[in-house]
């Protein structure tokens, strides 16, 4: 294993595992501007002992993943050594001009890993298995596929009995049906995308904000997609 210091940027909705109860993807970017990704990362420890947000540096002992997919950034971490080196551009809060501040903080790390469009980091896949990236979109729309009060949650909130005796925090499984529709920003792209979002933020939204209907749809509208084609500090030059 290698000791690695990565900011984190992702964050995936924790997912049922039949090997590891229910486990975690992030993605980060490490020292040397290098794509990682981390999984599984066990839910239940990580509830109990990390729970840190979007945008913290940690630091953790990785080792490269063997998997079927062979993706380039794959790689599987020991839990126990995950530590929190640096939390200052995890929360954006204060005035615009502290957010401002924090936001260009972030780009510094972000903005030199773009890529020109979805076209191209396929053609990156086909070359050498490289499968994560980050693109400058034109925003469409925030799409429901269907109404948010039928997006199916399997409610899994219970303590399941551990081989060793001990329990474990499960959390519910939701159906992935809100999708970002986007234009890649370079010209050359003529495709309208459709993806699906996995943001853990988004999911904790649609289970658990107390609106229903319409009004939920909305909230969620205004915080994840007008809130951040209106605010100057997301926008990319």
């Amino acid at each position: 294993m290698e000791k690695k210091k990565i900011l984190v940027v992702v964050k995936a909705y924790p997912e049922p595992s039949t090997k590891y109860q229910s486990a975690i993807c992030m993605a980060g970017i490490t020292e040397q501007h290098e794509w990682i990704r981390l999984y599984p990362i066990d839910y239940d420890y990580f509830i109990k002992h990390l729970n840190f947000p979007k945008f913290t540096w940690i630091e953790a002992d990785v080792e490269k993943a063997t998997e079927k997919l062979m993706r380039k950034e794959s790689y599987k971490v020991k839990k126990e050594s995950i530590k929190i080196v640096d939390s200052s551009i995890a929360q954006v809060g204060g005035s615009e001009k502290e957010k401002v501040k924090i936001w260009a903080i972030r780009k510094k790390w972000v903005l030199p890993m773009l890529s020109s469009s979805i076209e191209s980091l396929d053609a990156k896949w086909r070359a050498d298995r490289t499968s994560l990236g980050v693109i400058k979109p034109n925003l469409v729309d925030l799409r429901f596929r269907k109404p948010v009060d039928e997006i199916k949650i399997e409610k899994e909130r219970y303590l399941q009995q551990t081989l060793d005796g001990g329990q474990v925090f499960i959390p519910d499984r939701i159906e992935h049906t809100i999708s970002y529709q986007y234009r890649c920003k370079d010209p050359n792209c003529a495709t309208k995308h459709d993806q699906t979002c996995e943001d853990w933020e988004l999911f904790e939204a649609v289970r658990d904000w107390p609106y229903s209907g319409a009004e939920k749809e909305q909230k969620i509208r205004e915080r994840y997609f007008d809130y951040m084609k209106t605010r100057t500090f997301f926008r990319f030059p």
